[in-house]
């Protein structure tokens, strides 16, 4: 209840653009070279020799009196340890598109490739391609490529993200959006001066999903440059983030609309957004400004608008202050931004192994006086660990401006013989939305290793509001991963929610995988939803407007045949360095709805955001949210997800960061949050 719907769910019109010319040839020249691709994969270049010797391969070492694995010589597959290190995954789908009415099956094609090279960076592909419409997405990648004087060069070709400098990315008590493009950008970073310049073009638009995954233009075109300068810079410490920090980000947006079909001439805009940040890092406080102004050919003159984030350790607590003037009608060239505030808020937050807490409370009203008064919005939450099995927890969000809000929650969890239990109460009002009360179970089964299974039942109600009547509701959500045999697996996530009014909403989605050898795979997948979900939106002022239309129904399925090969020199992995062996990381990235920490039932995945292994490895999730980075130098590894990427208002937690230990031969899975400030 109250998750929010994943991004497809949200943007659902007619319009289904092509790929335009310059991606129609790239494709058609991927599709040319698969061939190609496949004989490079097995036979690539030799990487050279340093003075003349080669780096020791990774060798397994035997311990003693440790009995061996058994092996399948079935699978076995011989490991081309020559060349640089690779991974290639090609990829053929069969099935229709979520949200098409007229679910017409398709085929579509996908690759992946990743080659690790001494002198030019990590270079990567990433694309899909549909014949049936010539829809398709692709991303080329270029990461780290070394340069002289402690350059590193980074670039993008496809669909992209615009870069953003590093501390413009960090989280914020405002949000600033940005748009998924078809275009080019580049980065450029020393870190041993501690400057990073970053600049992109491309036409805007969203992601399809699978199986032909595509990318659906909107009009216009936008153009970004920017960078930063820490200036107290270490060339010996480049990883240090203390001192003085600068930067600068411009958009320009030409020709475009907020609308996904502009039918008349008032509907297209061109507009900039210029924005100045300055920030100072110490040991133990952090402190940043912003200041942004916009332009836009709607509205006369400009619009400017400033915040600040402040915040410092104090032991086991951690507190925060900040301010923010926001005038009316402010955009980011014309991306969804808050606007019409002027405010301050405090937050503070006291965390130890026993018990946690945190709160936080915003004085604001508006630059226009719309509100008729000034106001508040204040969160606060706590959790207490009474012994290894019992945790309590309980919350309250509270909003007296622009209408009157509140919901409050207390939770339960705890340890029994068959797994982990969490009872929930929430109970919700607003001025302008049915009140709501709710009793929730989860429980995440104990099972046998390698199964994964979790349970959701709900009871509720909702008050009359305006033209509809009080209504009793109750839920079920049921997720399951399980292993068939040693090469076979099933996944699925059921919801259903019924009420006395007679309204009854479901949700299916179930997947099999089965590995047929050590390269080749074949997965299903089927989707099937009925009825129209409730959205609950969020309370927080400062969260930008979102327009979300969701299907009455919508039924589609997949199958994916997948090919696999890695080669090469095994001592240099993932991240890795010379004579170290790897693992594998994989996992999730999940609408953390209820905030605690843990994807229950009911909590779907979020789909094409870009998740980054040591800032240097990149992949975007599925429509289920999941990733994988199939090889990985073992020792500590960094996972973090670009917030940038996320559907506005949820927001990474802790800087979305999970840092993990890669053991060697061993797979690490990660669940990775993300929320909304309420």
């Amino acid at each position: 209840m109250g998750q929010e719907p994943p991004a497809a769910g949200r943007e659902l019109r007619s319009m289904r653009g092509l790929v335009p010319r310059p991606s129609h040839c790239l494709l058609a020249l991927l599709g040319a070279s698969t061939p190609w691709l496949c004989a490079w994969a097995q036979n690539p270049p030799t990487p050279p020799a340093a003075n003349g010797a080669s780096a020791p391969a990774y060798e397994d070492r035997v311990i003693e009196g440790l009995p061996p694995e058994p092996v399948n010589e079935g699978d076995a597959e011989a490991y081309d340890r020559t060349g640089w290190p690779r991974f290639l995954r090609l990829e053929t789908r069969l099935g229709t598109q979520p949200f098409d009415q007229t679910r017409k099956t398709r085929i579509g094609y996908g690759i992946y490739g990743l080659l690790e090279t001494p002198n030019h960076g990590t270079l990567s592909v990433d694309g899909t391609y549909a014949p049936r419409d010539s829809s398709g997405t692709l991303t080329l990648r270029q990461r780290a490529m070394p340069l002289t004087n402690g350059w590193l060069m980074s670039n993008e070709l496809g669909v992209i993200n615009a870069p953003t400098p590093d501390i413009l990315r960090l989280p914020a008590r405002i949000y600033l959006p940005s748009a998924v493009l078809q275009g080019a950008s580049t980065e450029w970073e020393n870190p041993g001066s501690g400057v990073q310049l970053q600049a992109s073009t491309g036409e805007p638009g969203r992601l399809d999903f699978l199986p032909a995954s595509g990318f659906r233009r909107l009009a216009g075109q936008r153009s970004s440059f920017g960078g930063q300068w820490r200036l107290d810079a270490d060339g010996a410490n480049p990883l240090s983030n203390q001192g003085w920090t600068v930067a600068l980000q411009h958009e320009d947006a030409r020709k475009v609309s907020r609308l996904d079909l502009p039918t008349q001439a008032s509907d297209i805009v061109d507009a900039n957004s210029t924005l100045l940040a300055l920030r100072h890092e110490g040991a133990e406080h952090r402190i940043q400004g912003q200041v942004v102004s916009t332009q836009a050919s709607d509205v006369a003159g400009a619009r400017s608008g400033f915040w600040i984030d402040s915040e410092w350790d104090d032991g086991p607590r951690k507190h925060g202050v900040g301010a923010y003037r926001l005038e009316p009608d402010l955009t980011w060239a014309q991306l969804p931004l808050a606007s019409d505030l002027v405010g301050a808020y405090l937050r503070s937050s006291w965390r130890t192994r026993q018990w946690s807490a945190e709160g936080s409370i915003d004085w604001l009203d508006s630059v226009s006086n719309r509100s008729r008064g000034s106001g508040f919005f204040a969160t606060g939450s706590a959790r207490w660990r009474l012994n290894r099995d019992h945790t309590l927890g309980a919350g309250s969000t509270v909003r007296r401006f622009d209408g009157n809000a509140w919901s409050n929650y207390g939770d339960w969890r705890f340890q029994n013989g068959w797994g982990t239990s969490g009872l929930r109460l929430e109970f919700t009002h607003g001025d302008n939305e049915a009140d709501s009360r709710w009793l929730t179970w989860d429980h995440e089964w104990q099972v046998p290793q390698g199964w994964a299974l979790s349970t959701s039942l709900g009871a509720g109600a909702y008050s009359a509001y305006q033209s509809q009547a009080a209504e009793s509701v109750w839920s079920a959500a049921l997720s399951v991963s399980a292993p068939l045999t040693n090469k076979a697996s099933l996944r699925g996530n059921l919801n259903t929610e019924h009420s006395d009014s007679g309204q009854r909403r479901h949700s299916l989605n179930l997947g099999a995988n089965w590995r047929i050898d050590a390269r080749w795979s074949l997965e299903g997948n089927y989707n099937r939803t009925t009825g129209r979900s409730r959205f609950n939106t969020s309370l927080d002022p400062l969260a930008p407007p979102l327009t979300l239309v969701t299907p009455e129904s919508d039924r589609s399925f997949y199958a994916v045949l997948r090919y696999e090969l890695e080669g090469g020199s095994r001592n240099v992995p993932l991240g890795g360095k010379a004579a170290d062996g790897g693992g594998r990381i994989a996992g999730a990235v999940y609408f953390d709805a209820n905030r605690n920490g843990t994807q229950e039932a009911s909590e779907t995945g979020v789909p094409n955001v870009t998740v980054f292994l040591d800032n240097r490895y990149a992949v975007r999730t599925d429509s289920q949210g999941r990733f994988e980075f199939p090889f990985v130098a073992s020792g500590p590894r960094t996972v973090s997800v670009r917030g940038e990427t996320l559907p506005l208002p949820w927001n990474v937690v802790d800087e979305g960061q999970a840092k993990v230990d890669v053991r060697l031969r061993e797979s690490v899975t990660l669940s990775i949050p993300v929320q909304r400030n309420e």
